[in-house]
């Protein structure tokens, strides 16, 4: 609605109108949803005349008296106007009302209160129950190639439009490369096809297409955008997760091996609870994991605070929202504040599908092959029965006594006395934990913490003591290590060194705060270093922690606030390696070196610690030999059984959940974690019929992922098999039968052709979940095979081709441009799986950088492979592929934006990958054909599957001999011809 238009409504604007009768229901169905008492976009709210009167951040909405200064006239006019947003614009009408309400005083009855108005009522589409429709019957029945046809002729008839001839042959092979390979076809694989006379020879391409392992490097493509997939963390500590290209393979593996869609959702959701035994099933789940992680909120904000639990909130609503979004097609995620403003899902079942991930982390998990597993098992089971033997020899052992071991037992005893007896001051809270390493995958890995002194000094005595962790549950001995050593050194590298101590305490642990003491007789040294050889064990994965480290020389602790190192060390929150010589425990202040109540407990301790080795000593002497020798035995059979375990393959990662105890989830009114309401059980959605959506009796964390994988792939679940046939059907036309893949709500897409949808769910659902057999039925309908040129007589009619009068032309992704320019250049490297390649200097930094700028990284070797096993970054993108449209990992993506601009040709003429390229490309022509001309034929079969035309070929060959065959490529690389699929 232009100004002009604006103002004569305004000017004509006659006596106001009853606002109950005309305002109020105009505010109620176009403003209130936004600008509401809950919603207040902008912080602007319209339900009271308060709230209209307090205005927004742009300032008073309306001048009483003057509808042409109004910001709310402005708003709701212009060409096209702002507001509604995502809504239909106002009618003339409907601003004439509003104007002059504005103008006659803008009076509101007293008292009143405006409230959304209902969402639209009547079927919604996206829940009917899926029934097979009849294949509508048509007039031209010579076009029909299969049911596709049918329904779309059907409705191409009804609008008296007819389809578009076929595309010629090399246009079909290139465009079914395209889109299977997201490559362009051999000049050989074109001679051929063109070649091939059969009936069957389109229906063999499209067969041999979908058996290439390049098939699922494509589609996985398309997948790990709808997931947004990335393999960093994101926000503003950017950590680059190591093991997350696992789920990525998997995906592109089981889109190969055509893995029965169904089980394809399930894996996904709850592959690690339902097939435990197999791998593949838990790296699948890394796609709950997929999505962007606030390392600072999750590993270095302080349990119990309001920021940790809306961190917690938050990520749980990115694992639902990726979720529902990807395989049912609806944004519950709109539903956190409020039941959902389009669509019949209340809020309720928001929090019962938050309290179903209620019981997940994300991080590094473990993932053991059947082989592996099967090995390690056979050796557990032998080391079970050596152990066995061990402990009953060692029972026998212990039952020889004598009457010195008695008389230790009894001085031991009475020390134990004496030390619980020294009280022990209250000198107030810890602000630390102390020292805590990096998490490990195995016991037997070595960590080590050292703290240097400044000088070389005399050690009369050192003190070991271990974490008792204030956030966790009380853990005596947390992370204290099982094996550990205690050495010094002048040598910050340790490169010499005397071991002061070493303790082998399996099973065991300090009992309490005590520490353990080390008195070196004429010892001295600059570095003192304590390494763990056996870790702790935590929860499936082992740490080594202490609460500090004191070092006594000439009475006095020199090693408090003296500068510490580590082999790695966790720094955030109590945690941090300072705090290992920080003077406290992880409860309390330490006493200070000098203090007689605790130099008498710890010389106690110490000579505890003595007589108890002496002990040791003493009672293994009495161990008869026939003992001695079988439990030397099975000691030799424990450390051989424990190296072939060791020998073993390492147990592959990957980043994905890390199940846990559910935490317990509240309805948070206005989604704010400060205003819990009733508790919520896990469940599902409880608007799509047929289907309960109460979990309740699933406590456990895996028996809830479990009952939601199941209510998705339930064959009474419409919405899922509605989402996956559209969202394959949009990659292959441009555009999905609902426009919009994510929302199948009201607020979405409405299908251009619903029985089309339905017939394809159905077909795919009771087919057994073929994604190949989905792909096959579309690619070679005659609806895919049509040409894509235009028609102004039918552009007419239906300019956007939304009955799909012709195939779409499309741009192609910026992954395709880039593997296409690498093939045709001959640079291509097929190599498949494993760790993405980094064309980027990574500095792993307190926030990690990535130098896309380094071209060293550009040209390594591995960077030659296709753009689905690059490694994805979230803060820093690749300029290439981001300039080209590339998917946004920090975001889901099912459409990705399509530009044209300036900026775009430029890329493709001088980034430096580019003309690397040009360079190759040239290199191999040369090397194909020695004469120039012979060469630009060449090229054009390479680039555009066809011979030049003579006035193309003569302008190619006289830039190239004026610029040079390199300068030529590029040139080439820039036609739209290479960079659209007709």
């Amino acid at each position: 609605m232009n100004a002009a238009l604006v103002m004569l409504l305004v000017a004509l604007a006659g006596p106001p109108e009853d606002f109950r009768a005309k305002v109020a229901p105009i505010l109620e169905t176009k403003c209130i949803r936004c600008h509401g008492e809950v919603s207040r976009k902008g912080e602007l709210a319209l339900h009271t005349a308060g709230a209209l009167a307090q205005g927004g951040e742009s300032g008073p909405s309306i001048e009483p008296g003057k509808a042409k200064e109004s910001l709310l006239i402005a708003k709701i006019t212009g060409d096209p106007p702002e507001m509604p947003r995502g809504g239909k614009p106002l009618t003339a009408e409907e601003v004439s009302i509003l104007a002059r309400w504005i103008d006659s005083g803008a009076e509101w009855p007293k008292g009143l209160a405006l409230k959304e108005a209902k969402a639209e009522t009547g079927p919604w589409w996206a829940i009917q129950p899926l029934k097979m429709p009849s294949v509508p019957v048509v007039k031209d029945e010579r076009w029909i190639r299969s049911p596709i046809d049918s329904f779309v002729l059907a409705n191409l008839e009804a609008k008296g439009l007819s389809p578009s001839a076929e595309a010629d042959r090399t246009t079909l092979i290139r465009r079914l490369s395209y889109d299977l390979h997201g490559l362009p076809p051999s000049p050989e694989e074109v001679r051929d096809f063109l070649q091939d006379a059969r009936p069957d020879a389109y229906g063999r391409l499209a067969d041999r297409l979908l058996a290439s392992p390049r098939y699922g490097e494509r589609w996985g493509r398309h997948w790990l955008d709808v997931g947004h997939y990335g393999d960093t963390h994101g926000y503003d500590k950017d950590k680059p997760r190591r093991n997350a290209w696992r789920y990525r393979d998997y995906v592109i593996n089981a889109l190969n091996d055509d893995m029965p869609y169904a089980r394809f959702v399930r894996e996904q959701v709850a592959g690690d609870v339902l097939s435990p035994e197999d791998p593949g099933a838990t790296i699948a789940t890394g796609f709950l994991a997929a999505g962007p992680w606030d390392f600072v909120g999750h590993a270095e904000l302080r349990e119990g605070t309001v920021d940790k639990e809306k961190t917690r909130l938050i990520d749980r609503d990115d694992v639902l929202a990726n979720v529902m979004s990807t395989f049912t097609s609806l944004t519950v995620h709109c539903a956190r504040c409020h039941d959902h403003k389009f669509d019949p899902i209340p809020q309720t079942d928001y929090y019962r599908l938050q309290a179903v991930f209620a019981g997940i982390e994300r991080g590094d998990r473990q993932v053991e092959s059947r082989e592996r597993a099967a090995k390690r098992l056979a050796l557990e089971a032998r080391g079970k029965a050596a152990s066995e033997t061990h402990r009953k020899l060692l029972q026998k052992a212990s039952e020889r006594t004598s009457p010195e071991l008695k008389q230790i037992d009894e001085q031991i005893a009475a020390w134990r006395t004496l030390a619980e007896a020294i009280p022990r001051a209250d000198s107030g809270p810890s602000p630390t934990n102390g020292y805590h390493s990096a998490i490990f995958a195995s016991p037997d890995s070595s960590a080590w913490v050292q703290v240097d002194l400044g000088a070389s000094v005399p050690l009369d005595e050192i003190r070991i003591l271990p974490a008792r962790p204030t956030d966790f549950p009380d853990t005596p001995g947390f992370g204290f290590p099982l094996r550990f050593e205690a050495e010094v050194s002048n040598d910050p590298g340790f490169a010499t060194k005397n071991r002061l101590l070493a303790v082998d305490r399996p099973g065991s642990e300090p009992a309490n705060d005590d520490p353990v003491v080390i008195r070196p007789r004429g010892q001295s040294g600059r570095y003192v270093r304590i390494t763990a050889t056996r870790l702790w064990e935590r929860t499936k994965d082992y740490v080594f922690a202490l609460s500090e480290l004191e070092v006594l020389s000439r009475g006095k602790n020199v090693a408090l606030a003296r500068p510490v190192t580590a082999i790695s060390s966790i720094e955030g929150g109590r945690w941090g390696a300072g705090a290992l010589v920080d003077g406290y425990t992880s409860r309390s202040r330490r006493p200070s070196a000098d203090d007689p109540d605790e130099a008498r407990r710890l010389d106690l301790t110490h000579r505890i610690a003595v007589s108890s080795r002496e002990r040791e000593r003493l009672a293994e002497s009495l161990i008869p030999e026939e003992v001695r020798k079988g439990i030397e035995a099975a000691q030799a059979e424990i450390k051989a059984i424990a190296a072939e375990v060791q020998a073993l393959p390492p147990v592959e990662m990957v980043y994905a959940p890390l199940p846990r105890a559910p935490r317990p989830i509240h309805r948070l009114k206005r989604g704010d974690v400060e205003q819990p309401a009733e508790p919520v059980g896990p469940g599902a959605l409880s608007c799509v019929p047929g289907l309960a959506n109460d979990f309740a009796s699933s406590d456990e964390e895996g028996a809830r992922r479990s009952a939601l994988a199941l209510w998705l792939v339930d064959r009474e679940n419409v919405l899922t098999w509605r989402s996956i046939v559209n969202r394959v059907w949009s990659y292959h036309f441009g555009r999905g039968i609902v426009d919009t893949p994510n929302d199948f709500g009201r607020n979405g897409g409405i299908p251009t052709h619903p029985e089309l949808l339905d017939w394809l769910a159905v077909e795919f659902r009771d087919g057994g979940g073929s994604l190949k057999s989905l792909h096959r039925k579309i690619v070679t309908s005659a609806t895919y095979r049509q040409s894509s040129a235009d028609d102004p007589r039918k552009a007419a009619v239906d300019a956007d081709n939304r009955t799909l009068w012709r195939q779409n032309r499309r741009r192609l992704e910026a992954e395709a441009i880039r593997d296409s320019v690498l093939s045709v250049a001959g640079d291509l490297d097929l190599t498949m799986g494993g760790p993405g390649f980094e064309p980027f200097r990574f500095k792993d930094d307190h926030s990690p950088i990535y130098d896309h700028e380094d071209n060293e990284r550009l040209n390594a070797p591995e960077c030659r492979r296709r753009a689905v096993y690059r490694f994805a970054v979230r803060s820093v993108p690749n300029p290439f592929v981001e300039c080209l449209d590339g998917a946004d990992p920090n975001a889901m993506t099912p459409v990705r934006n399509t530009t044209i601009t300036a900026l775009q040709a430029l890329t493709l003429m001088n980034d430096p990958f580019m003309i690397r390229e040009s360079e190759a490309f040239a290199t191999r022509l040369a090397k194909d054909q020695p004469e120039l001309p012979a060469q630009i034929d060449r090229a054009y079969s390479l680039l555009f599957s066809r011979e030049p035309r003579p006035s193309e070929k003569a302008a190619v060959i006289l830039y190239a001999k004026e610029h040079g065959l390199a300068r030529a490529c590029r040139i080439l690389f820039n036609t739209n011809e290479f960079v659209f699929a007709d």
